[in-house]
């Protein structure tokens, strides 16, 4: 079955909060819910990382990827844009004050459409690493 690389893309874009993995039998992503409240779930969780000839685990590409990829963003804008957009990057709480200032300098559809299409990338990537067959 072909995984569709939106649904896996949209997935990874929850990959630092909530585990996933991609079901090989069925073409589908299986995102695992944060809480465990009864044993069924948890014993579910666990069939899923025992059977990886079918079950691949997502990477967590937001917590690895997204500061590079606010780089990237910031680069393609105007140099004095670029100034800003390096500026929030620095230090502490790059993240926060970088999509603080993607709001101030109305960037947000465009900032959403850059995060997306690296979405969209890292999906095709990773699909591509696992041997995964998939559509557009």
């Amino acid at each position: 079955m072909k995984i569709k690389l939106e649904e896996l893309a949209t997935a990874l874009g929850k990959s630092d909060i909530l585990p996933g993995y991609v079901d090989l039998a069925e073409g589908r992503v299986i995102m695992l819910r944060d809480d465990w409240q009864d044993d069924a779930a948890l014993e579910h969780a666990l069939r899923l990382e025992d059977d990886f000839n079918r079950y691949v685990p997502l990477i967590n590409i937001c917590d690895s990827d997204e500061y590079g990829v606010m780089q990237a963003f910031a680069e393609r804008q105007p140099a004095t844009v670029c100034r800003q957009l390096k500026n929030a990057l620095a230090g502490q709480g790059a993240s926060l004050r970088f999509l603080q200032q993607v709001k101030q300098l109305q960037l947000r559809q465009a900032w959403d459409d850059f995060w997306h299409a690296h979405l969209i990338d890292a999906a095709r990537f990773f699909c591509e690493e696992n041997e995964i067959e998939y559509e557009e």
